[in-house]
């Protein structure tokens, strides 16, 4: 595994088992792949959107000599952004703009808790999320935006 693996394997996890924010708004659920983004350049549909960019990759070497084995780890901020307005209601509770996020936050953290098993089996043999930032606005997009850090863990021959 390499941290591009890792964090695709995080980013198809929450693709799999996240539900799309538009259904819980009462539309069609979009594919996980025009909502939920990798470490690449993304040309942004329609939000509220996730993406996972990655935030540094320390290496601690396991043994001596020229094939040594290397036990890295994948730490990645997973992004959850959403336009001012948009509206969606769980379990007859409407959550909109700060609230949302907050909500997507709790559930991105959650969800991953929950799969940890799977992403072991998938290589990556340790999750953890670390910190979930506060909710930030930006007037100028017109976006609420927040941030789940979590680290991933793997080993490299």
């Amino acid at each position: 595994m390499d941290s591009v693996t890792a964090i695709n394997t995080v980013r198809d996890s929450l693709r799999t088992n996240l539900q799309d924010p538009y259904v819980l708004a009462g539309s069609t659920a979009r594919p996980g792949n025009f909502w939920i983004f990798s470490d690449e350049p993304t040309a942004i549909g329609k939000f509220p959107i996730i993406q996972l960019k990655k935030l540094d990759n320390p290496t601690k070497i396991l043994d001596i000599g020229y094939e040594y084995t290397e036990h890295e780890r994948c730490f990645i901020n997973i992004w959850f952004s959403s336009k001012n307005g948009f509206k969606v209601t769980i379990a007859g509770v409407e959550y909109s703009n700060a609230q949302l996020v907050e909500y997507y936050l709790g559930l991105i953290k959650r969800t991953l808790k929950a799969k940890a098993a799977v992403l072991h089996t998938a290589g990556a043999i340790g999750y953890h999320h670390m910190n979930t930032s506060p909710v930030e606005y930006d007037d100028a997009t017109q976006i609420y935006y927040g941030v789940v850090t979590c680290q991933v863990e793997y080993f490299v021959n």
